[in-house]
């Protein structure tokens, strides 16, 4: 396998490793501001003023995490991230509403897990300025997780609760599985050939999917079917184990 050549800027990529990177940073953007949104917007359903800092804050490092792609954004001459993002947001592909504290967690614990292993993928890009954002952003999202893991272990306590969850679980997972995009496309398979990523996403999306399931089993939630995730209009490799 021929070595991966370390690009810094934008003179040295063809065009086609351009438009790709472009393509993946306004994913990444959209998600952090999408993250950011979402939360901030359920902030009237977190109690007591602690829990509402902690919330607070993790709205706060969404928004910095969505600065720096921005900031990557802005060297590539690409355009107006902020623009971009929140145009998608809107219009196109809007964020669900959060209707309580525990979809809360659940949404938290779902979404920044996707986030955090899509973004594995990145540290070791080709693309250096991309690497040296990832590792602080994981470093946080990590936080978020656990946060979200916490409220979810705590509303699967009595069967009525673990119903409730599992619709929030299913619906969350559904948004979380988009992260990942198509599995198995000619630009999956560009990115790996130029070091963009390492894997295909339906190896990231199972690698995701594993890391879940020992919570699933203690809190006594299962994974929605195949049927159920595209009816959410998601879609997922035909060899993705949903099984526990």
């Amino acid at each position: 396998m021929p070595k991966i050549r370390t690009i810094r800027t934008r003179a040295e990529m063809d065009q086609r490793y351009y438009d790709l990177l472009v393509r993946m940073i306004r994913s990444q953007g959209y998600r952090e501001l999408a993250a950011a949104t979402v939360f901030a917007e359920a902030l009237h359903l977190v109690p007591g003023v602690d829990l509402k800092r902690k919330v607070v804050t993790h709205i706060d490092e969404e928004m910095q995490h969505f600065e720096a792609c921005c900031t990557l954004y802005d060297a590539l001459d690409a355009g107006d991230l902020d623009q971009h993002c929140s145009s998608m947001l809107r219009e196109q592909r809007p964020i669900p509403a959060i209707t309580s504290f525990m979809e809360l967690g659940v949404a938290q614990l779902l979404y920044d897990r996707a986030s955090a292993y899509q973004l594995r993928e990145y540290e070791n890009s080709s693309y250096d300025p991309y690497c040296r954002i990832v590792g602080k952003i994981l470093e946080e999202e990590e936080g978020h997780e656990s946060f979200g893991a916490e409220i979810m272990l705590e509303f699967c306590r009595t069967p009525e609760q673990r119903t409730n969850t599992q619709r929030y679980f299913n619906k969350w997972l559904a948004v979380s599985l988009r992260s990942f995009g198509r599995p198995h496309s000619p630009g999956n398979a560009y990115a790996i050939d130029v070091g963009l990523k390492t894997r295909d996403s339906a190896a990231v999306a199972q690698d995701y999917l594993d890391s879940l399931k020992t919570i699933m089993r203690v809190s006594g939630l299962v994974f929605p079917d195949r049927p159920c995730l595209m009816t959410a209009g998601t879609e997922t490799s035909p060899d993705v184990d949903l099984s526990l």
